[in-house]
């Protein structure tokens, strides 16, 4: 299987660690579906650089020893599990589902969606999702629904059927082959769609970043590094730079307003009787922050973008 990208030569340094050929690490990805472009872009922002050809799932780094493998995201967690991979993204919904002790070493806020119970919006004669024991049940994640509804009876016998269906689930109930289904929410529109409605949620899910147990010393380091450098990223995305001139005698508001990660930076201008203010602010409230502030007098606004960060863990 051929390779793209300059491979890293034999004692490549990372941090305070050596590797040779045999210690590269093997980083698991989505190679398509909801989440994949998005955990792409967080690569990008990480600074990990590799060349992938269309017709191979593997794609050697050219700035750190590490080999990106593409593979589908329902089995990252199997790979990662037996070893075969050292690290993976994946969503908790596939991890729970394939029932291997894996670590977890960061949520990514990507993909964020619900596992639900889903039954017919009319489903007459049901008033709770306890109605929908001993009926039967299509999914993509039969070893949840089995535990779910196994719970749900508390340990009494039932003739609940499970079925697995790998895609379209959410028209299993149309074509009469289920009285309801388990199957991911994101926005719910492909759910109102299909005539259907959640009936109970199992749990919520995202996409996170998992590493094998026992894994080598060598291979802690270079995940410690790539925790860092995910962090960074993240926070670069949920945050922007903002600076303001404020009246001395309003900074206890302001700095409620802005409180930032850890704390406001206060600098003295010419007069005295106004301070500059920088810090970092969440993106999603910059608006409303500039607008609060400017009810207080605040002056001379600037936002900036961040295009990485460190140190904000």
């Amino acid at each position: 299987m051929s390779q793209q990208g300059s491979p890293i030569e034999v004692g490549t340094r990372l941090g305070s660690g050596w590797f040779a050929d045999g210690d590269r690490l093997k980083f698991a990805i989505p190679k398509k579906g909801r989440i994949a472009e998005k955990i792409r872009e967080l690569l990008a922002g990480c600074d990990i650089k590799y060349t992938k050809s269309a017709r191979v799932d593997i794609a050697a780094c050219t700035n750190m020893p590490m080999d990106i493998v593409f593979l589908p995201a329902a089995d990252i967690a199997m790979y990662v599990a037996d070893g075969s991979v050292d690290i993976g993204i994946t969503g908790q919904d596939i991890i729970r589902e394939t029932g291997r002790p894996v670590n977890h070493e960061i949520d990514l806020g990507i993909g964020a969606c619900r596992l639900c119970v889903q039954w017919p919006k009319s489903h007459e004669g049901k008033s709770t999702v306890k109605d929908l024991l001993g009926t039967r049940v299509v999914t993509s994640f039969p070893n949840i629904a089995k535990e779910y509804f196994n719970e749900l009876a508390g340990g009494e016998p039932h003739s609940t059927e499970v079925k697995f269906l790998h895609g379209s689930v959410e028209a299993a109930c149309g074509m009469g082959l289920a009285d309801c289904i388990v199957d991911l929410v994101e926005t719910g529109d492909t759910m109102r769609a299909a005539g259907l409605e959640i009936a109970s949620v199992i749990m919520d899910s995202q996409a996170v970043l998992i590493s094998k147990p026992n894994t080598s010393p060598a291979h802690l380091e270079m995940i410690q590094n790539l925790k860092r450098r995910v962090v960074g990223y993240m926070t670069a995305t949920k945050y922007c730079y903002f600076c303001y001139n404020c009246p001395k005698a309003r900074l206890p508001e302001a700095e409620k307003l802005t409180p930032g990660k850890r704390s406001p930076t206060v600098s003295t201008l010419e007069d005295s009787d106004w301070v500059a203010v920088s810090v970092l602010a969440k993106r999603s409230e910059i608006q409303g922050i500039m607008d609060s502030l400017e009810l207080i007098g605040a002056k001379d606004m600037l936002v900036w973008d961040l295009k990485n960060t460190r140190g904000f863990e």
